[in-house]
């Protein structure tokens, strides 16, 4: 049976009762967005918490752990301290404009520190990334209800269609970074302007922002520069956009520690890129999305993803903890 069977029919178990089975210390929840608004560069990529239901896991996160902050991270990963029996680090990639209305002031009321972790080339109006470009091109009603000449015009230049893949918002959905020059010639094609959008949503952080966040105390990490699948690219290339964005960030903001989370995942990211990360001190601490496991660098924190399900974060959590239950007394 494997961990994902035994954490979908054991959802019910009380986080109480797994957690201490867990070994698991430290969780990582992450988010991207909070907002009770439609947000077209997001609303169609993924589910996001509302502000109640956020106020809700902080609420649930108070209650069950003593909240820490990135310094206390690196602190324990430096031999310098040791972590509390349970406790939890709060974590939001992107930086997107709402967690400095939205997010900060609500964890600033409960006193719960987090972290932000930015696409330095999008900072300042500098545009979006490739999915989130995506998501306001299908926000478009032309996209959404295209006519049969319109329809006919974008199936010409989209790529041959994946398996399930029929209608031509399903395979705009579906383009990957390769076809990004695609994702702007379709743009043109229905009158959108990304460029007009991007200056008058201002959907990301400003640099003002941003120091302003890290004069608060809170955590400012990197989230590479320009948001690709780590997976896609050469140990030269992955190295190069950490260093971008990580060294953007402390030569104008003076941030420590040097923090890093993967865009999408770090799935097929190999031990070549963590050694030279770590022994150079390009990184203090970086982080992944595949839950409450382990990974094979002790630096490298995988964290859970809140935005998947609108359950709430007990369920998600005890699903988590279930799972690494399991993974521990099959290691046994």
């Amino acid at each position: 049976m494997s961990a994902a069977v035994v954490s979908k029919r054991t959802a019910w178990v009380p986080m109480k009762w797994v957690r201490p089975l867990s070994g698991v210390s430290l969780v990582v929840p992450f988010y991207h967005m909070v907002s009770d608004a439609h947000v077209p560069h997001v609303s169609n990529l993924y589910r996001f918490r509302s502000v109640a239901e956020f106020t809700a896991d902080l609420e649930f996160f108070v209650r069950e752990f003593k909240p820490v902050s990135l310094v206390d991270i690196v602190e324990v990963l430096d031999g310098k301290r040791s972590l509390p029996r349970s406790c939890v680090h709060l974590t939001f990639d992107d930086g997107f404009s709402e967690v400095y209305e939205i997010v900060a002031p609500i964890l600033e009321r409960f006193g719960v520190p987090a972290t932000f972790f930015l696409n330095t080339a999008f900072l300042d109006g500098g545009g979006l990334t490739h999915y989130n470009a995506i998501s306001v091109l299908l926000d478009v009603d032309e996209i959404r209800h295209p006519s049969k000449a319109l329809e006919a015009r974008i199936e010409a230049i989209l790529p041959p269609p994946e398996a399930g893949c029929t209608t031509p918002s399903e395979r705009i959905r579906s383009m990957g970074y390769a076809h990004s020059d695609l994702v702007e010639e379709i743009a043109r094609i229905v009158g959108l302007d990304l460029k007009e959008y991007v200056r008058t949503r201002r959907p990301l952080l400003t640099s003002e922002e941003v120091a302003s966040l890290y004069r608060r105390g809170f955590g400012i990490g990197a989230h590479s520069h320009t948001h690709p699948l780590y997976a896609d690219l050469s140990l030269s290339t992955q190295l190069e956009e950490t260093r971008m964005s990580i060294d953007w960030l402390s030569s104008r903001f003076g941030v420590t520690p040097r923090a890093f989370a993967f865009p999408h995942n770090d799935d097929g990211v190999g031990e070549e890129f963590f050694s030279a990360v770590f022994s150079q001190r390009m990184l203090d601490v970086s982080f992944g999305t595949s839950g409450l496991v382990s990974h094979f660098c002790s630096r490298n924190i995988q964290r859970v993803s809140m935005e998947k399900t609108a359950a709430p974060a007990s369920r998600i959590l005890s699903r988590q903890f279930s799972r690494a239950t399991y993974r521990r007394l099959l290691s046994r």
